[in-house]
């Protein structure tokens, strides 16, 4: 069970696969946009314009008539001729409480409880094993990781680039009950729950309602076990949302006790899926006057469907994961991003809109044989990216300190079916001599609530032309997997970049 848990869990390795490719989600292309939370599409000042605002093109290089500077480049983009950039970032996320479930699942002894139960600690196993496998089947509850990497040059107020954007998610798809091999017959398993000893907190409100009590005594638990079952699974962490599905498992558990039905006959399956796209953006941007500019891009796109599916309690299913990037549908299109940019002294404004013309990528439909041999039909939809619109606005007071507030104007899907995301970021950049930039921000995601502020930092390191780039971004909240905190939520990104 653990290692079945561990594949699933960690799958997300996949997406480093360099033929994956994608964009639904907002990403942070940059790790200066990732230190300031994401907030940076009115003050960029690089080549990652091409996906934070275009529009930033058309300040590159300008200045007066006698080549001063102008009053309102507040972050002195005047002083920018030429440059490249070269960088990378990723992160995953653990939707709703997908990390615990498989972290109890991953501490269930199977061939244990398949011996009877005789100790508390297995009477718990039993509660750990149907309440994490109730958990993972629950809706928005799941895992997402993605990687984006990218090269842009921009010259004057022009910008061309290579960009690629990766997605994939993680879901239960089909729950398998009854294939847990707990060979013991309903009368024995009465029997032994109702002989082990209990500790803990039994003032706890009961978890089990009337009906939910009557299902299980149909079932053919006696009253005293489902007492006894009541009481393990309020101490077991279980929440009142489970609870239904816990005793639904329950009395599954129960009518097929005694049947001897194997693990290695399980069917639970994981579905994957991916939506993956690769993007050639050419840039301009054109200043209406000192304070005012829009720019653009029309993007050559060629984008992949990704789709499989896996057996949870297959000891072969990392190797299986591995192999999801064999299953997929290609299809090119265009794009077109526009963006729009007002700066003053000390203020600046922002709009942007991606994908404005709603490119779409074909889906496919593919038989594929699981590893017990049964052939099982993967279908992925077409996908349509939707447009998305962010609005941000800047405080510049010097060019050394950055203070920008970001917001996703637009609900933004992601591969995760049902899932989206809609960030509110803010981020700060203090730019110490011009030699090391410090930043820090959040960001939180309005769309959902199981993930609550993202804190982010990172820092820039100026060296004559060349400069590095390095941030992280963290949730405070976290699960325990096998001894050690995973954070619900966490990326990384770097770059170099060449400034001229």
């Amino acid at each position: 069970m653990k290692s079945a848990a561990k594949s699933l869990l960690f799958f997300w390795i996949l997406v480093v696969c360099p033929s994956l490719a994608l964009a639904l989600d907002t990403f942070m292309v940059s790790p200066r946009a990732m230190g300031m939370g994401g907030a940076n599409i009115v003050s960029v000042r690089d080549s990652s314009a091409q996906y934070y605002n275009p529009a930033a093109f058309a300040f590159f290089n300008k200045t007066t008539a006698e080549g001063e500077r102008l009053a309102s480049d507040n972050n002195n983009l005047g002083d920018k001729m030429w440059g490249i950039d070269l960088g990378v970032s990723g992160g995953y996320r653990l939707h709703g409480d997908f990390g615990q479930y498989i972290d109890d699942l991953s501490q269930v002894d199977l061939d244990t409880l398949n011996d009877g139960i005789t100790t508390e600690s297995e009477l718990q196993d039993l509660l750990k094993l149907v309440g994490g496998l109730a958990g993972i089947d629950q809706p928005n509850t799941g895992i997402t990781a993605d990687l984006t990497s990218g090269i842009g040059l921009r010259v004057n107020h022009l910008g061309v680039g290579g960009r690629s954007f990766a997605q994939a998610s993680a879901q239960i798809l089909n729950l398998d009950a009854q294939n847990l091999g707990l060979t013991t017959d309903i009368a024995t398993l009465n029997n032994d729950i109702n002989s082990v000893t209990l500790t803990g907190d039994d003032n706890l409100v009961a978890l089990f309602t009337a009906d939910q009590q009557t299902q299980l005594l149909a079932a053919g638990f006696d009253a005293n076990a489902i007492q006894q079952l009541d009481f393990a699974a309020r101490n077991s962490g279980i929440s009142s949302s489970e609870v239904q599905q816990v005793v639904d498992l329950l009395d599954t558990v129960a009518t097929q006790s005694g049947g001897g039905n194997s693990v290695d006959d399980n069917t639970t399956t994981v579905a994957l899926t991916g939506f993956a796209y690769g993007e050639v953006p050419v840039s301009y941007g054109y200043a209406l006057n000192d304070h005012f500019a829009i720019g653009g891009n029309i993007k050559f796109m060629q984008g992949r469907v990704y789709g499989n599916q896996v057996l949870v309690f297959d000891n072969d299913s990392g190797e299986l994961i591995a192999e999801s990037d064999k299953n997929y549908e290609e299809s090119s299109t265009v794009g077109i991003d526009l963006g729009f940019l007002a700066r003053y002294e000390k203020f600046a404004f922002a709009l942007i809109g991606r994908n404005l013309n709603s490119p779409s990528f074909n889906g496919f439909s593919k038989d594929i044989t699981l590893s017990n041999g049964d052939v099982v039909t993967v279908t992925a939809d077409d996908v349509k990216i939707e447009p998305q619109l962010a609005a941000g606005v800047a405080f510049i007071p010097t060019e050394s300190l950055t203070i920008e507030v970001d917001i996703d104007l637009t609900d933004n899907e992601t591969t995760l079916p049902g899932y989206s995301t809609q960030n509110l970021s803010v981020g700060l950049e203090w730019d110490v001599f011009k030699v090391l930039a410090l930043r820090a921000g959040c960001y939180k995601n309005l769309a959902e609530s199981d993930i609550d502020l993202v804190y982010t930092a990172g820092f820039g390191l100026n060296l004559w032309a060349v400069r590095l780039d390095f941030a992280g971004a963290f949730t405070t909240d976290s699960y325990q997997y096998d001894g050690s905190d995973v954070p619900q939520e966490t990326r990384i990104a770097g770059a170099i970049s060449f400034d001229f």
